[in-house]
């Protein structure tokens, strides 16, 4: 029964070993002494003359793992403490408890002192006539049995009233030896504690706290290895620390994941003093480890992870070969604060993710004004600048027909002529591509208008060789929205992506539902000039061929007006990526029928009741 508590100096034959206070002294000895254990001190105080007056003592210790007792220690009178390791040559060291027999048998039974004549023949006791024991209770567990040896037979009553007052005096070495353990597991634990409490709020990253954190159990528990998970993607535990010795932490981790995903389930804590038969761990698992403890890190009520500790190995005889109420209070104290500054990093980053999100609202919004105001510039411009190109056409016409066919000067207004009907063509595209008028919204197949849009795009696409790689998902629901002018904004986009694309190239063109949203997606690989932005695209006249930059921005004024929203991409081997997302369910919500205004009124010739 190996302990930290060691023994008092062994006295003079013949003298008392205790003192005037002797609880006080022994506890002084056993806490400051640098040699000795807690079964040296107990045969020593048995062997003391004004203790119970053995002629020889043996001590054994309880193997809580095996269930049996072993013989520690063996002392008679004089002998020294070097001899307490040696039990009689020949003698069998080991016994189960049902089957020592005699007073040492009843003693381990009952728990209190007992005397009885030996019958026990291959005890080391055996050569004695008389016997007497008392079972070592610690206030957790029953930790041995002391059993001592007269040589006088016979009755003797105060030699049992010295033998129960000797029980009397190791239960009171036990109960206060237990409690400065117990003292010291607390400092320790305390300790820890500030300490993590301390790196929590400092500027450790989180897997250095995380680190800190298996570390501290571990240790303070005096445990072989721990680990720590946080719940990953539909609650399945990802390990992001193991501590323990190196090569077996990481497969011992990985072990314990289903035991770790049970407790993430339910929230509650696994404490086993000895692994057997446990269905939620591999037999090979299990076969390596004795004592477990594996509790979740929960925070306002939400499982965010778990910490896990094994093999536990006590400090000394009387700590608990498991975990203990300390190393529970410990352990589930350490995973709140785990589980706090969880919490913390989480409420962090989501403030983060606000705060970039406002930033890019604000940059959006901002944007959008601007091109607000450029879209009412640019329509103002197109009005004011249609009456001189029409006048300039007008003239250049009444020219060009007063010039006789020999002319040099026909081809050059051919030319005015030609130029100046483009202008008008690309002035009139922002008053005449989206109508003020306001949406004719009828239930309508998307994919119809995709069909629709593809259909006016054919010739065009045939013409210059385009692949066309379409894919239509058939459960596509039907959408409120008005399909001439999504046609209008899908044209748009179709002819964008065939003005970038190169005379034999692709183009994508699909439709799919995501969640709540109905998506239409239209890319090309055609190549991109060094400098081109994506931002860019809907832009009106930003670096783009002529109509291009309205077409697009058009297009998306379309989609926005229908709730949806339009954004660009690169994607692999494609250049360009135009996705028009439409919600389902909000459109949904728009077909519900609206309410009644009119209020059904009473019938004004039955005003009062039938008789």
């Amino acid at each position: 029964m190996e302990s930290s508590l060691p023994m008092p100096s062994h006295s003079a034959p013949g003298a008392s070993a205790y003192p005037s206070d002797p609880l006080e002294q022994v506890l002084r000895s056993l806490e400051f002494h640098p040699q000795g254990s807690l079964s040296q001190a107990l045969a020593a105080m048995a062997l003391d003359p004004e203790g119970p007056g053995f002629d020889r003592v043996h001590v054994l210790d309880l193997d809580a793992r095996r269930g049996t007792l072993r013989v520690w220690s063996s002392l008679a009178p004089g002998d020294t403490p070097a001899a307490a390791s040696r039990p009689p040559g020949g003698q069998r060291n080991e016994w189960l408890p049902d089957v020592l027999g005699g007073a040492a048998a009843e003693a381990w039974r009952v728990g209190r002192a007992c005397e009885s004549e030996n019958g026990v023949h291959d005890a080391p006791w055996c050569e004695a006539p008389v016997i007497g024991a008392i079972a070592l209770d610690a206030p957790e567990r029953r930790v041995g049995l002391v059993v001592g040896e007269w040589r006088e037979g016979g009755p003797d009553t105060d030699r049992r009233a010295r033998l129960d007052r000797f029980a009397g005096r190791v239960a009171s070495l036990l109960h206060s030896a237990d409690r400065l353990s117990r003292e010291r597991r607390g400092a320790l634990h305390a300790s820890a504690l500030a300490e993590f409490a301390h790196a929590a709020v400092s500027a450790h990253n989180l897997a250095e706290a995380f680190h800190l954190a298996a570390r501290l159990a571990t240790e303070a528990t005096a445990s072989r290895g721990g680990a720590l998970w946080h719940a990953g993607a539909g609650g399945s535990p990802v390990a992001d620390v193991t501590f323990g010795i190196v090569g077996e932490r990481e497969r011992l981790a990985r072990g314990l994941e289903r035991m770790v995903a049970a407790v993430l389930e339910d929230g509650r804590a696994r404490v086993f003093e000895r692994v057997t038969d446990e269905p939620l761990l591999a037999p090979g698992i299990a076969a390596q480890i004795q004592s477990l403890a594996v509790l979740p890190v929960r925070a306002y009520g939400k499982v965010t992870g778990a910490i896990a500790v094994y093999d536990r190995v006590p400090r000394g005889a009387l700590e608990p070969i498991g975990y203990g109420d300390l190393e529970r209070a410990f352990l589930g104290t350490l995973a709140d604060l785990v589980a706090l500054l969880m919490e913390q990093v989480s409420r962090g980053d989501e403030r983060l993710r606000a705060e970039l999100q406002c930033r890019e609202l604000g940059s959006r919004l901002a944007r959008e004004e601007r091109l607000a105001a450029l879209g009412e510039l640019v329509a103002r411009v197109a009005e004011d600048a249609r009456n001189p190109l029409a006048s300039i056409s007008a003239f250049a016409r009444r020219v060009h027909r007063e010039l006789p066919e020999s002319s040099a000067h026909r081809e050059y207004l051919e030319i005015v002529i030609r130029e100046t009907e483009r202008l008008e063509r690309i002035v009139s595209a922002p008053l005449d591509q989206l109508p003020s008028d306001p949406l004719r919204l009828k239930v309508e197949s998307l994919n119809q208008a995709v069909q629709d849009a593809l259909r006016e795009a054919g010739e065009t696409l045939v013409r210059r060789r385009v692949r066309l790689l379409k894919k239509l998902a058939p459960d596509l629901p039907s959408l409120l929205i008005d399909s001439e002018r999504v046609r209008l904004a899908l044209s748009n986009v179709l002819h964008r992506a065939m003005e970038n694309v190169p005379v034999g190239g692709r183009i994508r063109v699909e439709s799919r539902r995501t969640g709540a949203f109905a998506v239409v997606e239209i890319a090309h690989d055609g190549p991109r000039e060094p400098g081109d932005l994506l931002e860019h695209l809907f832009v009106p006249f930003s670096n783009q061929p002529a109509g291009d930059g309205l077409g697009l921005a058009v297009a998306r004024q379309v989609i926005q007006a229908h709730g949806g929203e339009v954004r660009a991409r690169s994607e692999a081997e494609w250049t360009a990526v135009i996705s028009l997302t439409f919600p389902i369910h909000a459109n949904e919500d728009r077909r519900g029928a609206p309410a009644e205004r009119r209020q059904p009124r009473t019938d004004r010739r039955r005003r009062a009741p039938d008789d």
